[in-house]
């Protein structure tokens, strides 16, 4: 014989349990904060058929600077085993940043994604890369290398 109950639409009481089973949940096992970009990441780096590239950020130290008021810098460097990049990112405004790059690697462009919006910026013979007035917030770089055979790099996503 079957209860009748589970027929029944769902009730008051079925919706607190269901809120009170939630919130316990989320208290006891919450969604990490950057899961959507881990997951957005995974299946990028899957549809390109690419290589992840290891994140290694160091602030530039100002230890000798006279005085506050300065232009803040930091440096981050990106290796895999295909390439490295050393990036630095420079404040433009409260809004914008501007990004230079050196890279390591026979590659033929830099491939920018922000939120709104993805750029690319051709590698010189040296190796340098750079993106002029770009929006603060989370990003992410795909090199490509010159050859077109070698899969890209992707990077994860990092806050300038």
């Amino acid at each position: 014989m079957t209860d009748p109950s589970f027929e029944q639409p769902l009730d008051e009481l079925d919706i607190a349990l269901l809120d009170e089973l939630r919130a316990t949940l989320e208290a006891a096992d919450p969604m990490p904060a950057d899961l959507d970009e881990r997951v957005q990441l995974a299946l990028t780096v899957q549809a390109l058929h690419a290589e992840l590239a290891e994140l290694q950020r160091m602030p530039v130290d100002l230890a000798g600077v006279r005085s506050h008021d300065y232009t803040r810098v930091d440096t981050v460097t990106f290796t895999s085993e295909s390439m490295s990049a050393v990036v630095t990112i420079s404040r433009v405004d409260n809004d914008t940043v501007r990004i230079d790059g050196w890279l390591d690697g026979d590659l033929a462009e830099v491939e920018l994604r922000e939120r709104q919006r993805t750029s690319t910026a051709p590698v010189d013979a040296e190796g340098r890369f750079a993106f002029a007035d770009v929006e603060r917030g989370l990003v992410q770089f795909v090199f490509r290398f010159a050859d077109g055979d070698t899969s890209p790099v992707i990077t994860p996503s990092m806050e300038v």
